[in-house]
């Protein structure tokens, strides 16, 4: 079953030979796009797990079709139907995931940009107003720092050897957060080219061995 109004969903642009008003239009057109994000958001969150920045902004996305929903609820606006959990696709590579986060919020800032031009309403000016900073001012930013530490990710394991789709293997807590910090460390003097070539795994277990001997030794001193 499709929406009536598909082919306007669809576009993301008004009518004007459409029988139905512009703020009938407007209003379903942003809800659809906010239901695109949010079944993508959440694919990925099923695929990687409660990662940011994709479960916080699921998470936003909710609050964003509650607030669209109630908005049409005011003015007697059917809602359209849902057809993105049939349809949405993630990809295998994380960083090819946060690269499509980036490219949604500019769509979405440019959608409600296009929007604003065309709705008089004021509370729903002030509602499209309120999701286009929510991109521009968070989201945006957060999916653009998810691709660069992604790609620091994949030329840490690239060096290694390691293919990209391998990049985010998770080996525990302290093996991923020595990947995460030498991956974007910059040069780290006489240690440098040990450091370069060593699996996280091992560096994670010098570090823990390490902390483990400084313990012991400060423990036996307090003894003496």
């Amino acid at each position: 079953m499709t929406n009536y109004d598909e082919a306007i969903l669809r576009s993301g642009r008004i009518d004007p030979a459409a029988p139905f008003p512009v703020l009938h239009q407007a209003m379903r057109i942003a809800l659809h796009d906010q239901y695109a994000a949010q079944s993508f958001h959440g694919r990925v969150v099923e695929a990687f797990g409660s990662r940011p920045p994709f479960v916080g902004v699921v998470r936003a996305k909710e609050r964003h079709i509650a607030a669209l929903s109630a908005l049409c609820q005011r003015f007697g606006i059917p809602r359209p139907l849902n057809p993105f959990p049939q349809e949405t696709s993630v990809s295998p590579s994380w960083r090819a995931n946060c690269e499509r986060g980036v490219a949604g919020e500019i769509a979405n800032i440019r959608l409600c940009e296009y929007l604003l031009t065309q709705v008089g309403e004021p509370d729903a000016r002030r509602l499209l107003q309120g999701l286009q900073a929510a991109s521009l001012e968070h989201h945006l930013p957060a999916f653009r720092q998810a691709v660069a530490e992604a790609m620091a990710q994949e030329r840490y394991h690239a060096a290694r050897g390691i293919p990209p789709q391998e990049a985010y293997v998770r080996h525990g807590p302290l093996s991923d957060f020595m990947e995460r910090a030498l991956a974007h460390a910059g040069p780290l003097g006489m240690f440098s080219p040990l450091l370069r070539h060593s699996h996280p795994a091992m560096l994670a277990g010098m570090v823990a061995g390490g902390a483990g001997i400084y313990l012991l030794k400060n423990r036996s001193g307090r003894n003496r």
